[in-house]
């Protein structure tokens, strides 16, 4: 086989060397196609080794060494490959190319003589075709590439392809606009991250994942933007570069070749009259759809994403003027950001008020959001909206005291009204602890009771029906109303989530609200019975030992506990209702109709801007929000600690879930509820059998689960506060 193969070469070199010898003769003009053919039309060619190739060409291999003398053999240099396949070309390689009229020596000029040299240099598509192409190229980011001697640098050949070049329209050239995007891809992929860009691996997939690439790949469009497109073909500049066609200064006039009628509105926008006087200092269309990952304007992911990209912008102070915040902020704190923010396309985002393309001036009589023209805007969304409903403020920062000065005075008032109840009461609680504490260490802990087979009941079924309606409500709004206040956060997301996404939190937000007026009516139904059904004066039904309503006797008893709290004075005698929890009675009632209210006000906005001005629902917002948190930072603190974690009561105190209390625990807790009811001969009216102890686990499992969860959500309040 070894000499076959010698056989055969030798065969082929004989072949060369006479061909060789007899183009010697010819002008380099005549048939020059047919003489190169001689020999790189030969398959073997390709198989030829180092040594043979040199005989060939009859010359040595090193251009750079010495002629040898006389018969001297040319040494070889040792780093020529082994095999060269690209030497083969098939005979009819350009007979379906733009080049089947161009002979070899026209892109081959230093092979016009044989023997040629060993290397021959590039072909050039320059040298007197593609000037105008070749002088594009040398003054882009690839031909610096080449000169840098980066093997990934694209030449004419890697994009065109050599010898078995296509037109550029033909289907199957690698340029044809249908597949360009993955000649450019498998190139560019390949390149490493630079310290100042991003990942061209990312890029391309990027790209390939965005609405051009897959008009491209997906539905076959032959107009959707490839690389070239926007980069160019040749002169590929990087965008830096104030010639490149993706600079800043002419991204409109790019994107612009095949949106036209967006252009044109772009260029009257005040984005475009900004660009012609600044140059491209404003925003151009690559800010807001990006340059690579563009999305359809109607997905989600755009929707959604947009709003950044106009905070980018917008969230400049120095665009805000003499206003505290700037709008993307203030956006972000209102309904619209808020619910934005946690993940819906339905809210209103900068465009829908403001326009896309279209924007214009404030004070420009066109704008969307000026003067009559705003009404309209708004009732895209809001249908029945007036001038009244228009005077909402979606950019109201209640921070900011010189422009919105009720609202700041708003704001003001809840931060004294939290500051002072949670000082108050945290203080409260917190000697309470301590000087309980004290006495438990001091005289151990309370003496064991044996288990009576009766109680006295406390509260009747519409009562606990009432506390467990307002238990339910109360988790319920706080679980689905929290995340907005806290949009930016997480585990706010993450809480919407679970109420099933952000739209049916709100419906399940509304139900609660519905859940909670009709408690409000069942229990004021409940207070009308027993006023009609009492067995004493009015006067007494109000102002007496039952009633809620505040006394003096709660002053001095809210007195005595502090001196019992410092040790100086006993515990004071209690009666049926004692301060705390006449506060924890009518902060829930007038929060219910505080939040409830301002509820209704942002849920039916429409109907009530027929009767008020809309500046009322940006009040409507702090109050709302505010009354809530104060709410939810008492109920699970303080309401908590005196109902159920103050030692004596502590794991959980049933009385509200069983309606009644063990005779000794009245008498210990309230003796003064305790004489009067022995004393008027009412205690046996009220004794009820004794509450089945079987119960006691389930409850304490309700309470410390209703706990965990209070205190849950109140770490991520106040960690969202924090940040």
């Amino acid at each position: 086989m070894q000499g076959a193969n010698r056989v055969a070469r030798a065969v082929v070199l004989t072949a060369a060397l006479v061909g060789a010898g007899r183009a010697f003769a010819q002008p380099a003009d005549a048939d020059s196609d047919r003489r190169c053919m001689q020999c790189h039309g030969q398959a073997h060619i390709a198989e030829l080794s180092p040594r043979e190739r040199r005989a060939m060409v009859g010359t040595w291999l090193d251009v750079s060494a010495p002629a040898p003398g006389p018969g001297a053999e040319a040494p070889l240099i040792g780093n020529e490959p082994e095999r060269k396949p690209g030497l083969f070309v098939m005979p009819d390689a350009l007979a379906a190319s733009p080049h089947a009229n161009v002979r070899c020596v026209e892109c081959h000029d230093d092979a016009a003589k044989l023997p040629h040299a060993p290397t021959l240099e590039k072909a050039t598509c320059a040298t007197t075709c593609h000037a105008e192409a070749a002088q594009a190229y040398e003054g882009g980011v690839h031909h610096e590439a080449l000169l840098k001697k980066d093997p990934l640098a694209p030449t004419c050949a890697s994009c065109h392809g050599g010898h078995e070049i296509l037109r550029v329209k033909d289907r199957n050239a690698p340029q044809h606009h249908l597949n360009s995007l993955f000649l450019c891809g498998d190139c560019h992929k390949q390149h490493s991250p630079t310290a100042t860009d991003a990942d061209p691996a990312h890029r391309v997939a990027d790209y390939l994942d965005s609405t051009h690439a897959r008009a491209i790949t997906k539905a076959g469009v032959p107009f959707a933007a490839t690389c070239a497109d926007c980069h160019g073909a040749h002169a590929v500049r990087r965008a830096n570069d104030p010639e490149s066609a993706v600079h800043r200064s002419h991204i409109p006039e790019t994107c612009g070749k095949c949106h036209i009628g967006i252009a044109e509105v772009y260029d009257q926008s005040v984005h475009g009259r900004k660009h012609t006087e600044t140059n491209g200092k404003t925003a151009v269309c690559t800010d807001c759809h990006t340059a690579h990952q563009i999305t359809l304007a109607s997905s989600p992911k755009f929707m959604l994403d947009v709003i950044n990209e106009c905070g980018r912008c917008h969230d400049s102070p120095d665009a805000s003027g003499d206003r505290v915040g700037t709008y993307y902020q203030t956006y972000g704190q209102s309904y619209h950001g808020q619910v934005s923010r946690l993940g819906t396309t339905r809210a209103a985002r900068c465009a829908d008020c403001h326009g896309s393309h279209d924007i214009l001036p404030l004070n420009d009589p066109q704008s969307r959001v000026a003067g009559e023209n705003l009404v309209q805007t708004c009732a895209k969304c809001h249908p029945g909206s007036n001038a009244k409903f228009v005077q909402f403020d979606p950019h109201a920062n209640h921070r900011d005291a010189k422009n919105y000065p009720i609202l700041h005075g708003v704001w003001l008032y809840f931060m004294i009204l939290m500051s002072t109840v949670f000082g108050f009461f945290g203080l409260h609680t917190i000697l309470w602890f301590i000087r309980s504490m004290v006495d438990r260490v001091r005289h151990g802990p309370p003496p064991s009771h044996a288990k009576a087979p009766t109680a006295i009941r406390r509260f009747t079924t519409l009562h606990r029906i009432n506390h467990l309606l307002v238990a339910t409500t109360f988790f319920g709004l706080t679980a689905t109303g929290i995340p907005l206040v806290f949009a930016g956060e997480e585990w706010a997301r993450r809480l919407a989530k679970i109420a099933g996404g952000v739209q049916a939190a709100g419906l399940w937000h509304r139900f609660f609200a519905v859940l909670l007026i009709i408690n409000l009516i069942l229990h004021f139904a409940g207070l009308t019975q027993a006023f009609f059904q009492r067995t004493c004066s009015w006067k007494d039904w109000l102002f007496g030992s039952n009633s809620l309503l505040p006394r003096w006797r709660d002053v001095k008893d809210g007195v005595g506990m502090f001196r019992w709290f410092l040790g100086l004075g006993k515990k004071p005698s209690l009666d049926r209702w004692t301060y705390w929890e006449k506060f924890d009675y009518w902060a829930e009632v007038g929060g219910s109709f505080i939040i409830g209210g301002s509820g209704l006000l942002l849920w039916f906005p429409e109907q009530f801007a027929r009767i008020a001005p809309g500046w009322l629902f940006n009040v409507a917002m702090i109050v709302h929000g505010y009354e809530a948190l104060l709410a939810i930072g008492f109920i699970f603190t303080i309401h908590f600690f005196n109902a159920h974690l103050r030692p004596g009561t502590f794991p959980v105190d049933e009385v509200m879930f069983t309606g009644s209390l063990p005779e000794h625990e009245l008498k210990e807790q309230r003796p003064d509820e305790y004489r009067r009811l022995v004393d008027t001969g009412r205690l046996e009216s009220l004794r009820v059998t004794a509450p089945d102890p079987r119960r006691r686990p389930a409850i304490i499992a309700i309470t410390i689960v209703s706990v965990s969860i209070g205190l849950v959500l109140l770490g991520f309040i106040i960690a969202g506060g924090l940040s």
